[in-house]
């Protein structure tokens, strides 16, 4: 087996606006399907989750501390080994079944972080798993387990039905949903309201829910994407990355002085020259990868810049408003 990658110093970025398609982690075709009425043997991933399952039991409540808000995994988890294998399954199974990619520009070292890190929600589960009946959750990105308020360990030992409200009504839903995946492999669009460890309620919105496959075709358990969720208030989020959510941190934990400013912008100037000279002192196109990889990095630049710039205009703004009051007075 094969794997296409870019080169480590690749940025994730997420699927959405149409483009070239890119190299990411998408294996060569299996050599062959399975024919006949020959049982399937039992994948290596399905070891190693028995071994995480059994671990994992041994450990709970070892643990329960470890994780603090925003970063409810460590990266001995979700890089683990077993953890590491079913990233690949998982992008490999998505890109199969819908043509799109979770993640664009990640190479396979870095898969579980940009997976873990990603803007958008990631869940899976062991449904075909040979003796289950009460599917357990065996990942979570950080996204999925920031909105369902568990650590790592708690969602690896939560049945997937509880993600759902205990009421008939909703598990048929959810059962139903399950079944169609199972026999289509891929069910799009949909939406549902599923429920927090502390009982808030939020509606995932325009679902996809993806069998997991290896290589030769065999089902190893279903995964679920979304990129927002809606409160019972009826406002819509949109789910951010990890990456996101520290830039607007430290944006945020500071006035942008003039220097930073100056950086910023002559950082882009740098970066929109580089994406220039592979133009046309290289005559590299927007199809070649080194070209797609500049210019997301130009992008990320570019919202830096903006980043900076609002926080320096609410600082201001701020400034200006306490002036009023204190004219007012």
């Amino acid at each position: 087996m094969q794997a296409r990658m870019l080169g480590p110093r690749a940025a994730a970025r997420p699927c959405g606006a149409s483009r070239p398609r890119t190299a990411v982690v998408l294996c060569a075709k299996a050599k062959g399907e399975k024919k006949g009425g020959k049982q399937p043997k039992k994948s290596a991933l399905a070891e190693l989750m028995a071994k995480k399952k059994d671990a994992a039991k041994s450990a709970q409540g070892a643990d329960a501390g470890a994780a603090t808000a925003g970063q409810p995994a460590t990266e001995d988890q979700y890089a683990s080994p077993e953890a590491r294998m079913l990233c690949f399954y998982l992008m490999d199974s998505y890109h199969r079944l819908t043509k799109k990619y979770l993640l664009e520009g990640v190479n396979l070292e870095r898969l579980p972080s940009a997976l873990y890190r990603a803007p958008f929600a990631l869940l899976a589960h062991n449904k075909f798993q040979a003796g289950v009946t009460d599917p357990n959750y065996i990942y979570a990105n950080r996204a999925a387990l920031n909105l369902f308020e568990v650590s790592w360990d708690e969602m690896l030992s939560t049945p997937s039905r509880k993600s759902a409200a205990a009421d008939p009504e909703a598990q048929l839903d959810r059962n139903g949903l399950l079944e169609e995946a199972a026999t289509k492999g891929v069910v799009t669009g949909f939406e549902a309201w599923r429920v927090s460890k502390s009982g808030k309620r939020f509606k995932i919105k325009d679902v996809t829910l993806f069998n997991i496959m290896d290589r030769s075709g065999t089902k190893m358990g279903q995964a679920a994407v979304f990129h927002s969720v809606e409160t019972e208030d009826g406002k819509v989020h949109p789910i951010k990355g990890a990456d996101q959510e520290e830039e607007e941190e430290a944006v945020q934990s500071a006035i942008p002085t003039p220097e930073q400013m100056q950086a910023a912008e002559a950082a882009v100037a740098e970066q929109a020259a580089a994406v220039r000279a592979l133009k046309e002192e290289q005559g590299l196109g927007n199809a070649d990868i080194q070209v797609q990889i500049a210019v997301m990095e130009l992008k990320k630049r570019k919202e830096r810049v903006a980043a900076l710039q609002k926080a320096l205009e609410d600082a201001l703004a701020a400034s200006k408003a306490a002036f009023d009051d204190d004219d007012e007075e």
